[in-house]
């Protein structure tokens, strides 16, 4: 079984775990509509990449009247979110794959979703990811919090056949010398008993 079929079905069993939290619109206390409306951006086209059924998206389009794009590996998480935010462009597959990444925005969002990644689908992610953003425009990475250079490999208790990579994935943009970081958020989830981390980014080319 490919790697892509894996995460796929990692992702429709993930979807049935937590559908009931999905099927809500988010509200203002999510930690990411919470970072975007701390430092007052206004975000005309907006792509969020594990975007499960587009439940924050849509707070967004209410909220700031964006034109908003998601993708989700989880055939069923999009389904849903078809029929209930139907004003959300939702799309099922992976973002390198689709026609999404010919589009430029003005935020894109990383979902609960990189830890899954090897280090390497990372890299080729965040260059689609850095194409498609215009100048001027957010990253924004929702995912675990880890230490600065710390590098963890572990089991994914969900599907064995996966494995959890814990790792600094904003170090990858602020690399490169046109991401400033703006800003982070950090929580403690007693759910998972870790701590979850928002950082947003923002890409300035003055060169």
């Amino acid at each position: 079984m490919t790697f892509e079929k894996i995460i796929k079905k990692a992702s429709i069993e993930n979807h049935k775990r937590n559908r009931y939290a999905r099927i809500k619109i988010a509200t203002k206390k999510n930690l990411v509509f919470k970072i975007i409306s701390k430092n007052k951006i206004k975000p005309k086209r907006i792509l969020e990449i594990g975007s499960s059924t587009g439940y924050l998206l849509e707070s967004f389009r209410k909220n700031y009247n964006s034109e908003c794009y998601g993708i989700d590996t989880s055939k069923s998480a999009i389904s849903d979110g078809k029929k209930l935010f139907k004003k959300i462009n939702l799309t099922h597959g992976m973002f390198e794959d689709s026609k999404l990444k010919n589009l430029k925005y003005d935020l894109i969002i990383c979902g609960f979703f990189l830890f899954m990644l090897p280090p390497s689908k990372i890299l080729n992610l965040f260059s689609k990811i850095d194409t498609s953003l215009n100048n001027g425009g957010y990253v924004v990475i929702y995912d675990h919090f880890n230490k600065s250079n710390s590098f963890e490999i572990k089991d994914y208790k969900h599907e064995k056949k996966l494995k959890v990579y814990r790792w600094n994935y904003k170090k990858v943009f602020l690399s490169l010398p046109y991401y400033q970081k703006k800003d982070i958020i950090k929580s403690y989830y007693p759910k998972i008993k870790d701590y979850l981390e928002v950082s947003l980014m923002k890409k300035k080319i003055s060169f």
